[in-house]
């Protein structure tokens, strides 16, 4: 397995690994393009693919640098709550891994590797939206583990995409996001 910067030519190949992994229509090509357009900042490409010796997608990290994004997938933002504005926060969109890598590490590698990243656009935090009906609640649990900190909760926050979340099997999907916040100036929680 290896962690690579995500390139133009991988727009196609992370829809049809996002549609099988986290339910169809999630993500569209024409966003896809957008995410990779907006995921670099003096040089350096934010998002992430994990691939296997095939070179076969496995996982995605989706991160925007500090300037390049205005708000999360679904609904709900709380900026007077964090440490640091807008013009300093980087995101974490999203975080996708096949389902025979989960549990082993590899989001905790993805994160990491970001995080190094971002710190080199010049972030001094990252915010995101964590899924709190993943299984054991994994996503805030794995993101706490990285030193974010809960910052809200927003019920419903993906009720406005149009998908087939793998939890709610139709639209409008119901789940919980927790926004989560990383204070990257004092090394962890704010």
């Amino acid at each position: 397995m290896r962690i690579r910067p995500m390139q133009a030519s991988d727009c196609e190949d992370v829809v049809a690994f996002t549609d099988r992994e986290i339910g169809a229509g999630y993500y569209s090509l024409d966003e896809v393009q957008t995410i990779f357009q907006r995921s670099s900042k003096n040089g350096r490409m934010c998002t992430l693919l994990l691939e296997n010796d095939k070179e076969q997608i496995k996982g995605i990290r989706i991160s925007y640098p500090p300037g390049r994004w205005e708000q999360g997938k679904g609904l709900g933002l709380e900026p007077a709550k964090w440490p640091h504005d807008f013009t300093a926060t980087a995101y974490f969109q999203s975080l996708f891994l096949s389902g025979d890598l989960q549990g082993q590490g590899w989001g905790g590698k993805l994160s990491t590797a970001a995080i190094t990243i971002l710190k080199e656009t010049g972030a001094k935090g990252i915010v995101c939206h964590s899924w709190k009906e993943s299984p054991n609640n994994s996503s805030t649990r794995y993101l706490q583990k990285l030193g974010f900190a809960v910052v809200a909760e927003h019920k419903d926050y993906w009720r406005d995409v149009n998908y087939n979340c793998t939890r709610c099997l139709k639209p409008p999907c119901r789940c919980t996001a927790v926004e989560m916040y990383l204070d990257l100036e004092r090394g962890g929680n704010p």
